[in-house]
């Protein structure tokens, strides 16, 4: 029996940790700073808990959100050694002597707190709550969306989703009184707090942080990572996740990396919603 071969991004993280690995001197204590995308924090903490475990003489402090740029500017000034990106490097970041690669992916999603009585939602509804056009939810229940400052990658990525999407988000970033969140946790946080609040996130902060909040059906599919290889699920809404290292990270980043690779890295990522390209 012959084996698949990896996917390239798949394969340039297991050769980059390989590799580090072998060029590596033997394993010393280390202390690792590590920041990013709220979205990806969760896991990352669930990540170095697990590999603490297992080199108790390292040390690795989580950061709460910087965004996906704050953490690429501060991997750039060498003020963090591992930044967790939710985009890929600009051509003036490459330029700067950062490395991205991709490692994992989950669904963006439309999430409402746990014990609402919905499912889901069609993509027409949710542009019609951020226009202003809808107010309730079908069971007459009062409907809250919550909104990011213009720009945030979420927001970025639903406004693909439709012309009318792309119109009411843009419309709903001057509506006043919108609840207004300013990091992935305090989108969660107030949809988790605010009766008949609906906002984005995505399945991995969900279940990496143990949210009690539902991720509905859109258009009647289910965001699962079926779905959204197959295009059932739209491709627009597919979070890819980065780890950004300087060329030449340091050796507690290299045996990081090589965890994060590892079958119990895997299967973390795996648990907590996401898949490996």
């Amino acid at each position: 029996m012959t084996s698949s071969p990896l996917p390239a991004s798949r394969c340039v993280l297991v050769c980059l940790a390989t590799a580090w690995a072998l060029a590596s001197t033997p394993a010393m204590a280390d202390k690792l700073t590590i920041g990013g995308t709220g979205n990806a924090l969760g896991t990352a903490r669930l990540l170095a808990e697990a590999y603490t475990r297992r080199n108790p003489a390292d040390q690795i402090t989580v950061l709460p959100s910087l965004g996906s740029s704050g953490a690429i500017k501060a991997s750039a000034a060498g003020k963090l050694d591992l930044g967790l990106s939710s985009r890929p490097l600009k051509d003036d970041e490459l330029a700067a002597g950062l490395l991205a690669t991709e490692y994992a992916r989950s669904p963006t999603v439309f999430a409402v707190a746990a014990h609402t009585r919905i499912g889901g939602v069609s993509v027409t509804q949710m542009a019609q709550l951020y226009a202003g056009q809808l107010s309730t939810w079908p069971d007459g229940t009062p409907a809250r969306p919550i909104i990011r400052q213009a720009g945030d990658d979420n927001t970025l990525q639903i406004k693909k989703l439709s012309p009318a999407m792309d119109s009411a988000l843009t419309l709903a970033e001057q509506r006043p009184g919108l609840p207004t969140a300013f990091t992935d946790q305090e989108t969660v946080d107030k949809i988790e707090s605010i009766p008949g609040a609906v906002g984005v996130t995505t399945v991995a902060l969900i279940q990496s942080e143990g949210r009690r909040l539902r991720a509905l059906q859109l258009d009647g599919v289910e965001p699962t990572e079926a779905n959204c290889k197959s295009g059932a699920y739209p491709t627009a809404l597919v979070k890819r996740f980065y780890l950004v290292t300087s060329t030449t990270p340091g050796a507690g980043v290299q045996r990081f990396i090589q965890f994060i690779g590892s079958a119990e890295g895997t299967t973390i990522l795996k648990q907590t919603g996401h898949w490996t390209p």
